[in-house]
């Protein structure tokens, strides 16, 4: 990885943490909210990227996705899919340094410390 990409990485994440807060938990698992958070513009391609084990492209697609933001609905799918990320990576980091990297990142988005 070059240094422009390890830094624009770096500037998406910092972005993300200083801009979402939430309390850790998705809200109750509505049906239709998580069916609406899987229909979000760029959630495919993070969920390609978890397939993947492209973890700086779970970070890459999350961020796009979080620019897209505009409302607080928009906001809680967001928040619903980085916790739903955190909580399948969060299987394999025992196992996977990198994916541990990555739930720790999470961890701070979705806690929003």
């Amino acid at each position: 990885m070059s240094a422009l990409q390890s830094s624009s990485v770096a500037g998406l994440i910092v972005a993300a943490l200083l801009t979402v807060s939430g309390c850790g938990k998705p809200p109750a698992e509505d049906p239709s909210l998580i069916k609406s958070v899987e229909s979000m513009p760029g959630a495919k391609e993070v969920w390609a990227a978890v397939d993947k084990k492209d973890y700086e492209g779970v970070m890459t697609a999350l961020g796009k996705v979080r620019e897209k933001v505009t409302t607080e609905e928009q906001n809680t799918q967001y928040m619903i899919l980085a916790y739903k990320v955190r909580e399948r990576l969060t299987e394999t980091a025992p196992n996977d340094p990198k994916a541990m990297e990555v739930v720790a990142l999470l961890r701070g988005l979705t806690t929003g410390r």
